[in-house]
């Protein structure tokens, strides 16, 4: 009976050291990672770029490039001093000299004055008026 008991407690012995053992290598192998972790966050942090920064438009009148289509549709407009449709608008623009990259610049007018709703007001169906 002593030796049965003793193998017993022998097993038991061993299986306590084996569960030991394993939970020493993962401690080791939980430090390891939490190294190669750290290294990872700071080359990351190397790497990161700053947030784009959004410029503020100002509140008061929109701002227009010199020869853009935006432009030269206002001057065109504040001489007529009238609504005026996309077709005469353009018209007037390419006879002023006006290059468009677009095949139609039809199209690059009625963008310019759909996509400035500050300045441009629309009156009836392809008729838009200046409005400051």
């Amino acid at each position: 009976m002593r030796k049965e008991s003793l193998q017993v407690i022998t097993r038991e012995i061993e299986k306590v050291i084996e569960k030991n053992l394993r939970i020493e290598l993962l401690k080791e192998r939980e430090a390891q990672l939490r190294k190669e972790l750290a290294l990872v966050q700071k080359r990351l942090a190397g790497l990161s770029v700053a947030p784009a920064v959004r410029r503020k438009v100002p509140e008061g009148k929109p701002r227009l490039k010199p020869g853009s289509a935006s432009s030269m549709i206002v001057e065109v407009m504040k001489r007529t001093r009238r609504p005026m449709t996309v077709k005469e608008l353009t018209r007037i623009l390419l006879r002023k000299g006006y290059k468009s990259r677009r095949e139609q610049p039809s199209k690059t007018v009625d963008a310019a004055l759909r996509h400035n709703p500050k300045i441009f007001k629309r009156v009836a169906p392809n008729t838009f008026t200046l409005i400051r």
